[in-house]
């Protein structure tokens, strides 16, 4: 049985987050987890069959709202960094105890990039899948559980997934079909998302993700700059970010990797409301120094081996003695705790 939801909480939870937006910012640090995983699920049957799949949702919002966090309960239909791939002709590695990951890479050439310009968000590859999904989650879902937007990664992101590695080459090789293909992922995203948003019943100004809501309406995923140069990304990428997030209202950039040197061009993005960077690859103090003062920094990674790094030990540690950065308005989101212990150990050091 699913824990009922309690909707005034919920209520003083969603003010705390839309204040980490507001120019003074929020006096407490807010403080999410997330799981990976929950129960014994095959993820071919989540991918292919709604009610698994939103029972595998709810299991792990479940593991959240176990912990007493500041999470807003939310789930999103999963389909992994795949669905605006598999527009452009991508196909995907579907195993057991796995994200579904790309596994082709259509996009070699000017001509095989034309053939599918303008992939339809609505009936292209597996959107047709995800509204299906949508609409049995939001037929179905417990009262006060929220819905999210799918992944829909980002120009950049999405571009090298369907060129592959030789994208780095055709940059020089290539460059019209690169600015060619950036713009064809840009367009998608443009078309794409205020649909999705409104088929999951997000607000116009804002949208959910990972137990925050943000403001603005989606997010970009540059996970792929880590292999770039901050110049690189200044005349080949930025324009298209640019214009995601002009025709979108703004949102979220999400980097994963150790890549400062593009934030300083982040920066220059006028209606970016936030950066997500991962603690065990970048220095959380560093970054909240270099960031924009207006933009909200959220500070997320997993915690423990095997993933957690000696950097994001050293990060976790320092909160521990009460070092933070100066910045305000940080969220601090955890992932896959190993037990119930460490999350109470996080909650206290984090909350003080």
């Amino acid at each position: 049985m699913f824990p009922e939801i309690d909707k005034k909480q919920t209520a003083e939870l969603l003010e705390k987050h839309r204040r980490l937006w507001s120019s003074g910012g929020l006096d407490e640090r807010l403080v999410t987890f997330a799981f990976s995983a929950a129960g014994n699920f095959d993820m071919r049957e989540v991918w292919t069959d709604p009610q698994t799949a939103m029972a595998f949702s709810l299991a792990r919002l479940a593991r959240v709202l176990e912990t007493g966090d500041d999470s807003i309960p939310m789930v999103r239909v999963e389909f992994g960094t795949t669905l605006p791939s598999i527009a452009f002709g991508a196909e995907v590695r579907i195993s057991e105890d796995a994200w579904p990951v790309v596994n082709t890479h259509p996009i070699s050439s000017l001509e095989s990039l034309r053939k599918v310009r303008r992939p339809d968000p609505q009936t292209s590859g597996e959107f047709p899948k995800a509204y299906e999904f949508i609409r049995y989650f939001r037929e179905h879902l417990p009262d006060g559980v929220r819905l999210c937007q799918c992944d829909m990664q980002g120009p950049w992101n999405t571009a090298h997934l369907i060129a592959g590695d030789k994208i780095f080459y055709d940059v020089y090789d290539e460059p019209t079909l690169v600015a060619e293909l950036l713009d064809a992922v840009a367009d998608l995203m443009v078309a794409a998302i205020p649909p999705m948003k409104q088929a999951i019943g997000e607000p116009e100004d804002s949208f959910f993700l990972g137990g925050m809501v943000v403001s603005g309406s989606s997010r970009v995923c540059n996970c792929s700059t880590d292999m770039i140069s901050p110049d690189f990304y200044q005349s080949v990428i930025l324009e298209r970010d640019v214009r995601v997030f002009e025709a979108l209202g703004g949102g979220m950039m999400h980097i994963c990797g150790n890549n400062p040197h593009c934030i300083k061009h982040f920066n220059k993005i006028e209606n970016l409301s936030c950066l997500e960077v991962n603690f065990n690859y970048l220095d959380l103090f560093m970054v909240s120094d270099i960031l924009r003062e207006d933009i909200v920094l959220q500070c997320t990674g997993p915690v423990d081996p095997p993933l957690q790094t000696p950097l994001g030990e050293k990060t976790l540690n320092r909160f521990a003695k009460g070092e933070f950065p100066d910045k305000k308005n940080i969220l601090f989101h955890f992932d896959d705790p190993a037990n119930e212990d460490k999350c109470k150990w996080l909650l206290d050091i984090m909350k003080g």
